[in-house]
């Protein structure tokens, strides 16, 4: 949840304005295909990524170029 803060309002305690909590722990493999997926850190890299909830970074918005 992003939190957007008025100029009245009471200031956060780190930084000012939009507040952005730390992201979760995550990892980047290549499968077989040499396809890029975006994975929480942890998951089984042997088994397969989808089942896992990881996303296939060509189908996210900010994916990066080889």
């Amino acid at each position: 949840m992003i939190e957007v803060f008025e100029e009245n309002d009471e200031k956060p305690e780190l930084g000012h304005g939009v507040y952005h909590p730390g992201a979760r722990p995550m990892e980047v493999f290549r499968d077989k295909d040499d396809c890029l997926w975006l994975c929480d850190k942890g998951v089984d890299p042997n088994k397969d990524f989808e089942q896992q909830g990881c996303w296939r970074c060509k189908d996210l918005a900010f994916t990066r170029n080889d």
